[in-house]
Parts: C-alpha cells; structure tokens; sequence
C-alpha cells in the first residue's frame, strides 16, 4: 500500500492551498491508496473526516489524522517540527520535543521528525532537529521529502543505524495540490486504520520512496 504520510489543507494550515476534496480525488487519481492529514498544531476531528468522505463519496482511500507539532526549549530555541500519530487531541506548538513524545507516548502514539534535515534560508543550519534528534525517542525518521537531497537522505540513513535500525518514511509535506505524491512510504502489509498504521511504522514494515512506484502485497 502507498501512503503520502505528510499533507496539510487550508482547511486547518494557513500556508496550504490544498481544498480537503481537491486532495482526495487527486490522491485517487495518483493512485494513492492513503494520506495522512498532518495541520500544524491541529488535528482534524473526526466528524470532519466523516463530512469529508460523504460530501466527495471517496470511501476506499484509507485516511489517517496525526498532526505537526513545531517544538522549542523552554527559553524558545526552535527544536524542529515532528509529526504526530495517535494523539486525540490537537497538540498546538507550545511544548518541547520532550514533552512532545512523553505526551503522544502517553497515548500508544508515535513521534517522527519532520523533515529533519531541510536546510535553513540561511543554509548553515537546519530547519528540521537535525543530528540532534539523537537524543529522543522518536519512533521513525522522515527520510524521503521534497527539500532532502541525497545527503540529507543519508545523514537519516546513518542516523537511523545508529538508533538501532529506526524504521524510514517518506512524505511530500504538500501545501500545494502538485506535490501530493511527491515522496511516499510503501507499507508492505494492509492499513485500514490509524493503529494499523502506527503499529507498520513502528515494527518497520515500511519503506520511503520518491514519487509513488507500487510495490506488491505479500501473498497470505
């Protein structure tokens, strides 16, 4: 199954220019068969997902709702942006990353850095947490995103194996209807729902991608 795990609407993130209805039939017509709802500080209630699939009629396109927390110190150094599975309620972005995964870990949830390797405008250092992400307890790494480029692709890779082999998702971040798809994560089991999704990144039956190329199913 290709999932993109990283796409923000209008509706709750006022940099998108993403209409919610647009990004189904485009996620259908891509062939996707599921996104992640990430808004920025907020997470979609659940009676809105259900409005949004009677009102377009997309019922076989696998939704899951997490959120992207931006995180600082308690002396408000930016420590990056994660995103969030499992939460039930939205996080706003007034905690530290600490207290970020204690909470979602709290509630079975999981904590992934959002691209954490996307520079800086000034270039000298990182927008995302960068090498410091080393000292969390994240669950995952964004690895595949529009604004990594091959180094930053490996800098995870090796961070990763250093965390003990944490699992690799990839994402397109989209706020523009275009680059829906633009970097993905195959799952190579079936995902119906948000826990089955968390319980495929965690085990790390999981794979990134650039694009959306379908990988097969293992028969059984």
């Amino acid at each position: 199954m290709i999932f993109d795990t990283h796409i923000h609407t209008r509706n709750y993130s006022g940099c998108s220019n993403i209409e919610p209805e647009d990004l189904l039939r485009r996620a259908g017509e891509l062939g996707l068969d599921g996104i992640a709802l990430t808004e920025h500080g907020i997470r979609w209630p659940d009676e809105k997902v259900k409005a949004l699939r009677l009102k377009t009629r997309i019922d076989d396109l696998v939704i899951v709702v997490g959120q992207e927390i931006t995180c600082y110190t308690r002396k408000w150094k930016r420590q990056g942006d994660f995103l969030v599975f499992g939460a039930p309620e939205s996080l706003g972005s007034n905690i530290s990353a600490q207290e970020l995964i204690e909470i979602v870990h709290g509630e079975g949830g999981i904590v992934i850095p959002a691209h954490p390797f996307k520079r800086s405008r000034s270039r000298h250092d990182y927008y995302g947490v960068g090498e410091a992400m080393v000292d969390l307890d994240i669950d995952a790494i964004e690895t595949y995103h529009p604004e990594h480029d091959e180094e930053a692709v490996l800098k995870a890779r090796r961070i990763s194996r250093m965390m003990g082999g944490l699992p690799l998702t990839g994402g397109s971040d989209a706020h523009l209807l275009f680059m829906v798809g633009a970097c993905t994560t195959i799952f190579h089991e079936q995902v119906r729902d948000e826990r089955q999704f968390i319980e495929a990144i965690r085990s790390g039956k999981i794979t990134p991608q650039r694009g959306y190329e379908r990988a097969p199913l293992p028969e059984g």
